[in-house]
């Protein structure tokens, strides 16, 4: 039996349990699910535990089918922008606060109100936004300070998986630390005259490692829980953003990807931190430390167009299958622009270009002429515009896009991986596992470590590409026209959006 890498990505639904060859082939794939708790409106919270017994129950289920001595080296990636708070034993002191959770509006107006917004993005790489780990430290400390002052270290639930598999002490790698806001993107170290700034301890920071540290051991305890060796090199591994990208192919400056997943995001290497005057991109640590990714995330992208599919298209049966085939041929039955008719996937907020809550999803455009089939052709078109005017705003700060590799479950879209083609005006190359990518960079991350890899460009090479669509020009010239609609239409219909979100909210808090 051929040897294998055993990876963990840590998702907001599941955990994906994964094993890979040398050559980058998948000899094992299943997903433990589990829930996502909302316990009040705007929150979202995991138990870590419940992640890590899924992890467990994966990883088992995998030697099922696969011998244990042949496992090399074990890795975890997963959601980024979380917060557990940690004692000093390294028990949760509550769950971990995922990236979509809300709670924390109060704590960014507060950090806006202690450092100017420029400079702030210009330190961190990143926006005050409520999604990211400073706020969520700061909301603990207002809010819960019994959790806050016994709090050893915040990690991200990679991060825990890692110290429970290792028993080593919470750390974790630059990439993920870069979306805790409180890093120096310059210096690569906690900022710490940002943390005091805010209130938030720096030494409840944990440890920075790097990506492909693989001096961590799986501990004997693990080891039973598991089936693996003891002694089991344990990559630190990375967020599941910079995972996606070494995944996509993306090791050197100038490469771009998409992925297409619940969110989705347009992401570009570069050797530099991004400058954009108006804060909409961000910028994270690659798994190197050497090179940045810089970033424009879609809040809600198939989870928009689910959400259509199952309550405005009509188009699930019983069970709630999607019939995704004859969507995309009633869309291919309008010409591109829909003849009017425009779907904005704003359905939980919007982070680029406009980084707001105040925001809902919007179809508009209608005539006594459009017909249904207006309606699903907007809603692909809009989920890809979305993902175009990020694109765009790349552009604009001298990252253009050569090609494009397409990742997600949203890749195996033949409409949308032509109309990205069509829409940026470059070559899309679709995935060869397009829902794996994430789980093979991690592989990739954890391979360059034990020395299977000399680097990252080396690496790259198991990657397999399996279709490319080339942009049709006419229809780049009508989405050209388009686009420039599409980026008016929230600031034009801001003001409206805002009443009606304050509407919604004020009609909340009489309910409760």
């Amino acid at each position: 039996m051929e040897s294998y890498i055993m990876t963990c990505d840590a998702g907001t639904t599941g955990i994906k349990c994964s094993a890979f060859s040398r050559s980058g082939k998948a000899l094992f794939e299943r997903t433990e699910t589990y829930p996502t708790l909302y316990p009040t409106p705007g929150w979202a919270q995991q138990d870590p535990d419940t992640v890590l017994s899924a992890a467990v129950k994966g990883i088992r289920s995998a030697l099922e089918n696969l011998p244990a001595a042949a496992c090399e080296a074990l890795v975890f990636s997963g959601t980024m922008n979380g917060c557990i708070p940690l004692d000093g034993e390294g028990r949760p002191l509550g769950p971990n606060i995922i990236h979509s959770d809300l709670r924390a509006e109060k704590q960014v107006e507060q950090i806006c109100a202690a450092i100017p917004p420029q400079q702030y993005y210009l330190r961190t790489g990143v926006r005050a936004d409520v999604h990211s780990g400073l706020p969520k430290y700061m909301w603990l400390r207002q809010n819960a300070p019994d959790v806050y002052r016994n709090a050893r270290s915040f990690v991200n639930i990679k991060d825990y998986l890692y110290m429970r598999m290792t028993g080593l002490p919470a750390g974790t790698d630059r990439s993920d630390a870069s979306l805790c806001a409180c890093l120096d993107i310059h210096a690569g170290d906690w900022d710490r005259d940002l943390l005091r700034g805010c209130g938030v301890d720096p030494d409840k920071m944990p440890p920075l490692r790097l990506s492909a540290d693989v001096s961590g051991r799986l501990s004997d305890a693990a080891a039973a829980q598991t089936g693996l060796p003891s002694g089991l090199p344990v990559a630190a591994g990375a967020g599941d953003g910079a995972c996606a990208a070494h995944g996509a192919r993306v090791h050197a400056s100038g490469e771009s990807y998409m992925n297409i997943g619940s969110s989705a995001w347009v992401s570009a290497l570069a050797d530099e931190p991004c400058r954009d005057p108006e804060m909409r991109l961000f910028s994270y640590f690659d798994a190197d430390e050497k090179r940045y990714n810089i970033c424009g995330t879609v809040q809600s992208a198939a989870a928009a167009f689910d959400w259509a599919a199952r309550n405005l298209l009509g188009a699930c049966d019983a069970s709630g299958k999607t019939d995704v085939n004859a969507l995309e041929k009633t869309a291919a039955s309008v010409p591109p622009g829909s003849e009017g008719v425009m779907f904005l996937p704003t359905l939980a907020g919007e982070r680029t270009p406009w980084w707001t809550a105040k925001v809902s999803g919007t179809l508009m455009g209608f005539t006594l002429y459009h017909e249904r089939r207006h309606a699903v052709r907007a809603v692909y078109e809009g989920v890809m515009q979305a993902l175009n005017l990020c694109g765009d705003i790349l552009r604009e700060n001298g990252l253009p896009q050569r090609d494009l590799t397409l990742i997600g479950g949203g890749a195996q879209s033949e409409l949308w991986g032509q109309m990205a083609a069509d829409m940026f005006g470059v070559p899309v190359r679709i995935h060869a596992s397009p829902r794996s990518a994430t789980s093979l960079g991690a592989a990739l991350i954890a391979g360059t470590g034990i020395g299977w890899y000399r680097d990252y460009e080396e690496a790259s090479r198991y990657i397999l590409r399996k279709k490319e669509y080339i942009p049709d020009p006419g229809r780049h010239a009508l989405y050209r026209k388009h686009l420039a609609v599409y980026r008016r239409l929230y600031p034009d219909m801001q003001k409206a959006y805002e009443a009606l979100y304050d509407f919604t909210q004020e009609e909340k808090q009489n309910e409760q």
